[in-house]
């Protein structure tokens, strides 16, 4: 298994089929024009891979301008960095851009930012209209939630209006309707508890900001949300649009275009690369509650299935929601406890030379507890590490580091002490209905995931695109990781023995007056 990853040179899954019209999914495909939007970020970059491998005529990119490059600045430097991009783009330069095109614009603008002659352009060309650009940040304000996710989504949907017989699809996360103590979804659209309170206008501010937020959720009110007031806009604007919706917890992939490729730490990633660092050592978390972790390219190929599901069925009277929801829960459930199994499980074999401390885990039901355990795990050892670094001359890091990983930790609260049901029987439809050659260029179906494998695919993967660490210094990681077991267990020991001491002083003069114990000294 170590050798397969490490080595692999970035090379892209190949799959050969039966024959050039032996996939349906890849003739649809094939000489279409695709707008896409957030194609430098994490989803946007699969979705590219799988495109061109589908041999569209052309994907249009809707990129910005940002810290002082130019949106072709900034994908020739995500082609020349990323693994997913890297060999093509060596071999032959050409066959990326011959086949992009740019359009400067960002959703921070009304109309996208775009000008009159790109709109033009799109109106005239695009077949296809993939929405996966939003802002996922959860330390934002509601205001900024609104507007770059909901109504400039609306924006898009406006404009892509002009673009029919065009198929609009966004892919985003979705919130489940709560009744009593369960919250479930189903593949249909649903009411926004804020619909009325957000102003249609350019701004697409919030008009009544106390009621908005009394009327959500107690917890992360902004997130939650905006996929409904976006529900709302795509079900009044246009009943012809497609909607792909996944849970938030997208990991790396499982084939494609490299197994366990990843370029961020949001999410499980983030959570999993702390724990594999020594930097997080205990999380408030229920570990009954089912995890449901979507491998990227399973939400990648499951969007391009639904597009083309939708679009080659016949038409169907009156109006029809096509939500298809993307998730684990109902198909391949797994709880937290078990991903933390496999991660602390797997954690002798592909130590990181970059770990701090031991890696161990801590799941806690209490609040109460989590925080006296943050105290004495993350915040006395961070005060110990960095007053040792003070007394040797060196920066203090390890205080910053730990607030940091703490503040990502206190984010994922919301969602790792919370249970969910999502329906997905058009999903499952959609899956049943793609023949053996399309199953295997554009594999979707959850069922066929088995855990076991996946994590340690997924576990290196992490080692190596976000830790940046390979194969080399393995050996040496290994040494230093049985040094920190060591000094673990003798902190351990040390502690354990001080506080018997300590309860020994406390409780020993009381148990002699009261029993007759006489001390020996």
């Amino acid at each position: 298994m170590l050798e397969q990853i490490f080595t692999n040179d970035d090379v892209p899954r190949e799959v050969r089929l039966n024959g050039i019209n032996a996939s349906p999914m890849r003739n649809f495909y094939r000489d279409k024009t695709v707008f896409l939007t957030g194609g430098t970020g994490f989803l946007g970059k699969l979705f590219i891979e799988k495109l061109l491998r589908c041999e569209v005529r052309e994907i249009v990119l809707l990129v910005r301008a940002k810290r002082n490059r130019t949106p072709r600045e900034r994908l020739q430097r995500q082609f020349e960095r990323e693994a997913v991009n890297l060999r093509d783009v060596c071999e032959d330069p050409n066959w990326y851009w011959d086949r992009l095109k740019i359009v400067e614009g960002s959703l921070d603008y009304d109309k996208l930012g775009l000008s009159e002659a790109d709109l033009a352009y799109l109106q005239r060309s695009v077949d296809i209209v993939i929405h996966s650009a939003a802002d996922v940040r959860f330390d934002v304000s509601l205001k900024t939630h609104i507007r770059t996710n909901v109504s400039r989504g609306n924006e898009l949907l406006k404009i892509a209006l002009g673009m029919l017989p065009a198929r609009f699809v966004p892919v985003r996360p979705r919130r489940p309707t709560r009744t009593a103590s369960t919250r479930w979804s189903s593949e249909k659209y649903y009411d926004s508890v804020g619909a009325g309170l957000i102003d249609d206008g350019p701004a697409g501010g919030v008009r009544r900001r106390g009621s908005v937020e009394r009327a959500l959720p107690e917890d992360h009110r902004a997130v939650a949300e905006h996929a409904h007031l976006h529900e709302d806009a795509e079900r009044r604007t246009w009943s012809g649009s497609t909607a792909i919706d996944c849970r938030w917890r997208l990991c790396g992939p499982r084939l494609d275009p490299i197994a366990g490729w990843t370029d961020n730490v949001y999410g499980l990633n983030g959570v999993l690369v702390g724990v594999g660092c020594g930097l997080l050592r205990v999380l408030h978390c229920h570990a009954h509650c089912h995890a449901d972790i979507i491998p990227a390219d399973l939400v990648v190929n499951s969007s391009l299935a639904v597009i083309w599901h939708t679009s080659t069925q016949p038409a169907l009277e009156g109006p029809v929601e096509h939500i298809f929801n993307c998730t684990t829960r109902s198909d391949n459930p797994f709880t937290y406890q078990d991903v933390f199994d496999y991660g602390v499980g797997f954690r002798e074999e592909i130590p990181a030379l970059q770990s701090l401390w031991y890696p161990t885990y801590n799941g806690v039901d209490s609040p109460w507890v989590y925080y006296i355990l943050q105290l004495f795990y993350h915040f006395l050892p961070a005060l110990f590490f960095d007053t040792i670094a003070r007394l040797k001359g060196m920066e203090p890091k390890v205080l910053f580091l730990n607030r940091k990983v703490l503040a990502f930790s206190d984010v994922l609260d919301f969602f790792t002490t919370n249970e969910w049901v999502f329906r997905n029987e058009k999903m499952r439809a959609v899956y049943d209905a793609m023949t053996a050659d399309d199953q295997t260029f554009f594999p979707v179906d959850i069922r066929r995931v088995k855990w076991a494998e996946f994590f340690p695919t997924y576990l290196l993967g992490l080692r190596k695109y976000i830790v940046r660490e390979s194969l080399d210094n393995l050996e040496q990681a290994k040494r230093k990781f049985r040094l920190l077991k060591a000094a673990h267990y003798v902190v351990l020991a040390l502690i354990y023995v001080a506080l018997a001491y300590v309860g020994y002083a406390l409780l020993g003069k009381g148990l002699t007056e009261r029993y007759g114990f006489r001390v020996i000294k």
